[in-house]
């Protein structure tokens, strides 16, 4: 028996076919938002009922780190047996969905691609061709929110308290921790008093501040880190998002979501899934927030924070 590709859509489910077809077989989700599979924001390889292994995605949004889909397959294809199964994440025709497709397709070389009746998509360019058949109708988006709630909560029982210094921890995933930071000192001559936290990346100045900078201040500000615009968020933005460690091999080790920062000491808090003390290496950071209720309250915009 050789690989599987599962292409649907969003109004389409791959769960009846799953548990009527999968029997045994090596099964990688690439769909951050099944609340199904495993908990949300986070992409899982199974083989059996055991993972073998997941990754921090952060999002519900196939579109919002599509690079990260190809990179786990590739690794399922060193770790997992021939038979594969891959269920894609459901498809919309827009252009970089049909992009990354198309890579996964390439790389996965499977036997057999099934297509959810109803998906519209151009069957050209795969490695064999699909093969159309119908399938049960997805969950409504009430009920798939209540599902993922029920696994956020799930998590959020199996986590603890941790502390670690972000000075000594590589960001993945947002835009703080890309540049060079800004001293106290440094912000004080850049007329950035009332502004906690400052880096210089590129021509981009990025500052964490509650109050509004005064336009003059923006320009001094400018003129003296060399950068050609700022951006601004509040600190606040940081709380509630999802997170994970990670070694420094990649491997991610614990998931949770942010719960605070002290912009002072420049210490985070987070409530993860690791042992503490953990050997946090890389901090993932998602886009997706989520409160220790299960509430979902959104997803920041691309390099917002």
């Amino acid at each position: 028996m050789g690989r599987t590709l599962l292409i649907g859509n969003p109004s389409s489910s791959w769960r009846e076919w799953l548990k009527e077809h999968r029997k045994g077989r090596p099964f990688l989700c690439l769909d951050p938002a099944d609340p199904i599979q495993g908990i949300p924001g986070q992409l899982c390889l199974s083989v059996g009922s055991r993972p073998l292994i997941s990754r921090f995605y952060g999002s519900l949004d196939a579109q919002r780190a599509p690079h990260i889909l190809p990179m786990l397959v590739a690794q399922a294809l060193e770790a997992a047996p021939d038979d594969l199964i891959v269920q894609l994440f459901p498809y919309r025709s827009l252009p970089l969905l049909r992009h990354v497709t198309m890579l996964v397709a390439q790389l996965l070389r499977p036997t057999e691609i099934l297509i959810a009746a109803g998906t519209e998509i151009d069957q050209g360019g795969f490695p064999v061709g699909p093969s159309e058949i119908e399938i049960e109708s997805a969950f409504p988006p009430l009920v798939q929110a209540a599902q993922r709630k029920a696994q956020w909560l799930r998590l959020f029982e199996d986590c603890q308290k941790h502390s670690f210094d972000l000075r000594k921890v590589s960001i993945e995933g947002v835009r703080l921790g890309t540049g060079q930071r800004l001293t106290a000192e440094e912000r004080q001559k850049a007329h950035l008093t009332d502004v906690v936290y400052a880096e210089r990346a590129g021509g981009t100045l990025f500052a964490v501040t509650d109050l509004d900078v005064e336009e003059e201040a923006v320009s001094a500000a400018l003129d003296f880190t060399g950068c050609t615009k700022a951006q601004f968020v509040a600190p606040g933005m940081y709380r509630h998002l999802l997170c994970s460690f990670a070694k420094q091999s990649g491997e991610d080790f614990g998931f949770g979501i942010l719960t605070d920062i002290d912009w002072q000491s420049l210490r985070g808090f987070a409530l993860s899934t690791a042992i503490p003390p953990a050997p946090i290496r890389i901090l993932r950071i998602g886009a997706l927030r989520v409160d220790s209720s299960g509430r979902e309250l959104g997803e920041v915009r691309p390099w917002q924070v």
